[in-house]
């Protein structure tokens, strides 16, 4: 027994340490021998839980040698990976190298879900209860690969939907405050990829949290739609594919985005030295990306490329109906959209 307290003693310990400023010093394979350790610890609590003397002789050593704060009773190992890796992602200290690692390390993916110490369900339960936010913002800045994004993505519509609908603001405060506190372009990728989620789901017919999911899916759109600033960033910072997809799922979006596309459109002007449409301000959408984007709608799904298509034809019209190239935007934009003669 006493090698086994000594195991828990020294986990203790590295628990107390890992919120600390010690973890700078921390690589990937740290990380990786702490996450073992503390699941080593998991099979000790389900092999002594129910055994009534055994766990008191523990509990009672564990106490008696109690140093830092780090594992405070015999129960808290159930959940010592969970409680350490939320720790690590809460520790702006942690070394970087370490910090990429933990992506992989707490979601290993399919197959490790079968095993019976696989952590993901675990420390999904504990971010949906309130640490979704940490997630974001400490993997964020790490280019996710796809499958960590759709899994951000599960958490903030888990996280959403769990807020209390009695409070008509909690959803909306926790996604202002993900877009305050960044970064941003991951926020916009996880909340593109809940949209698409939701998208899937509806496709296939929903379940049992039908409404629920709609609800979160309706104020995660309203979000996006009433604010000037995030839905400028979502329609300009996103690949043109992506949000033709997203355009053709959520007509209020593709409105939204059209508008947009058309005022980026009209803020272009014609330089006849180069013979072609020029943006006035560096930072404003230049005719290639006006171009990919418009021609990315246009093969959505129908009826996205008619809808394109009559917007253009419509501001063509209001603009003097011109047939010869380099007089209007709108007549130079349907010569180059596929299907438009």
């Amino acid at each position: 027994m006493e090698p086994l307290v000594q195991h828990m003693q020294r986990f203790s310990q590295v628990l107390a340490v890992s919120r600390g400023a010690e973890v700078r010093s921390w690589d990937a394979t740290t990380v990786r021998r702490a996450l073992q350790w503390a699941r080593y610890l998991l099979h000790v609590y389900r092999r002594f839980a129910a055994r009534g003397r055994a766990r008191e002789a523990l509990e009672r050593r564990l106490q008696a040698r109690a140093g830092p704060p780090g594992l405070r009773s015999f129960a808290a190992l159930e959940c010592g990976d969970a409680r350490l890796a939320l720790r690590l992602l809460r520790n702006r200290a942690l070394a970087p190298a370490a910090a990429r690692a933990l992506p992989s390390l707490l979601f290993p993916g399919p197959a490790a879900d079968a095993r019976d110490d696989a952590p993901q369900p675990r420390l999904v339960l504990l971010a949906r209860r309130g640490s979704a936010l940490h997630l974001l913002l400490r993997l964020g800045g790490h280019a996710p690969r796809a499958a960590l994004l759709r899994t951000h993505a599960e958490l903030l519509r888990a996280r959403l939907r769990e807020l209390p609908g009695a409070e008509p603001t909690a959803r909306r405060e926790l996604l202002e405050a993900l877009w305050t506190r960044g970064p941003r372009e991951h926020v916009l990728s996880v909340a593109a990829e809940a949209l698409l989620r939701a998208a899937d789901l509806g496709l296939a017919g929903g379940g049992a949290d039908e409404p629920a999911a709609a609800e979160e899916t309706a104020e995660l759109l309203r979000w996006l739609l009433d604010s000037p600033e995030v839905l400028a960033a979502f329609c300009r910072q996103l690949p043109a594919v992506r949000l033709a997809s997203l355009a053709s799922c959520h007509p209020a979006l593709s409105r939204a985005y059209l508008g947009l596309l058309a005022s980026w459109a009209v803020q272009l002007h014609y330089d006849l030295r180069k013979g072609s449409w020029v943006p006035v301000q560096p930072e404003d959408m230049t005719w290639e990306e006006l171009c990919l984007r418009l021609q990315s709608l246009c093969q959505a799904p129908p009826p996205m490329q008619e809808e394109v298509l009559e917007t253009l034809r419509a501001s063509k019209a209001l603009d003097g109906d011109f047939e010869v190239p380099g007089i209007s935007i709108w007549t130079d934009l349907l010569l180059a959209l596929p299907g438009a003669a």
